[in-house]
């Protein structure tokens, strides 16, 4: 068994370009990914246009200057029409107007009892049809409103708040994602790997071959399997790292927990490749048949998106394909830190793969 298992893992590290793209293909996401700020909201673009220009308009100016997620372009604050034409050709995000009213408050214009009974409206415009930051924007600004409406009234404030720290863990889009590239590595490698290696061997007369030998088909499919789990092992151990100590990504749970979890999905991955390779007689079509059945996993079992953004009874129906609780369980484990026993609904479901895909496997293989 371990000459057997010696001489696949040789043949696999001499096919250099099938394990080139077993790796390259998932780790060029994690590029992506990586590199792109998804999570963030990113900064905002906003002229002000202050027709008052009073203390209380400079206050305002001063503290949205102050605000991180506010990018001030001084190059339309003298012009609103100029503003708006750059707000329409989209030079611009927002552009808030401080009308000339605002001198209406300024201290010892006018008594109290004269001041306008309405409250004074600031302006504020934007593209309709971005509203990535409209609602952060629009708090900001009324955040700030607010506080000088308070300091106006000169009312004492009967209620404060009192900060309290709190570590919270960090856990964005990419911490997610990653755990999703794992996934959709190991499966597409295992399914479209297996299917036109068998396929080949197949067409090339290997298999017919071995008939001739002592080799047993168990000892044959346990082979195979073992020195494929091997390289699934070393692609999601070069994923994980990439994703960590390159981009930045974050893992909580135990590594080792996720790494058992691969290691019974790639099986029933691999069950599934043996499957296809028995159905078809050609390389060609065994990629093509695989890639019809991973590429649709890929997307409908929450590589990228959450499967609670399906329409209708969609969810509770994706959940029984094999990557779905694949996906769901490493993410317990890697993002709320869970004990591997803490996912045993989804290992259940991979467990039932695992049955009915081996029966499949073994009763479906022919060496012709």
């Amino acid at each position: 068994m371990l000459a057997l298992l010696a001489a696949n893992l040789k043949m696999m590290v001499r096919d250099r370009q099938a394990l080139f793209w077993a790796l390259a293909f998932p780790l060029m996401f994690v590029a992506v990914f990586g590199l792109f700020d998804i999570g963030g909201v990113g900064s905002a673009d906003l002229a002000i246009i202050d027709e008052a220009n009073t203390e209380l308009s400079r206050a305002i100016r001063e503290e949205l200057s102050g605000i991180e997620t506010l990018k001030i372009d001084a190059d339309f604050s003298d012009d609103q029409e100029e503003a708006r034409r750059a707000l329409g050709d989209g030079d611009l995000d927002y552009v808030l107007v401080i009308p000339q009213a605002l001198e209406a408050l300024e201290p010892g214009t006018a008594p109290a009892g004269e001041r306008p009974s309405e409250p004074i409206a600031l302006s504020l415009y934007f593209d309709q049809a971005d509203v990535r930051t409209y609602q952060l924007v629009l708090g900001v600004l009324r955040q700030v409103v607010d506080s000088l409406n308070l300091q106006l009234a000169g009312a004492q404030p009967l209620i404060a708040v009192a900060p309290q720290a709190v570590q919270v863990r960090q856990v964005d889009y990419f911490d997610v994602v990653l755990i999703g590239l794992v996934g959709m590595g190991i499966m597409t490698n295992s399914i479209i790997f297996i299917a036109v290696k068998i396929s080949t061997y197949r067409s090339q007369k290997m298999l017919k071959r071995l008939l001739a030998t002592p080799l047993s088909v168990r000892r044959y499919f346990a082979s195979e399997v073992l020195a494929h789990l091997v390289l699934a092992m070393v692609q999601a151990a070069i994923i994980l790292a990439v994703g960590v100590f390159v981009f930045g990504g974050n893992v909580y749970g135990n590594i080792l927990w996720l790494f058992l979890i691969v290691a019974l999905a790639t099986v029933v991955f691999l069950n599934i490749g043996f499957v296809i390779s028995a159905w078809v007689n050609t390389p060609a079509a065994a990629s093509g048949l695989g890639n019809v059945i991973a590429r649709p996993m890929m997307f409908f079992s929450g590589t990228f998106f959450p499967t609670t953004s399906l329409p209708g009874f969609l969810p509770e129906v994706v959940r029984f394909l094999p990557l779905t609780p694949m996906l769901d369980a490493m993410r317990q484990v890697s993002i709320d830190s869970d004990a591997i026993w803490q996912t045993w609904p989804d290992l259940a479901l991979l467990a039932g793969w695992l049955a009915i895909s081996s029966v499949a496997a073994v009763k479906l293989f022919r060496f012709r």
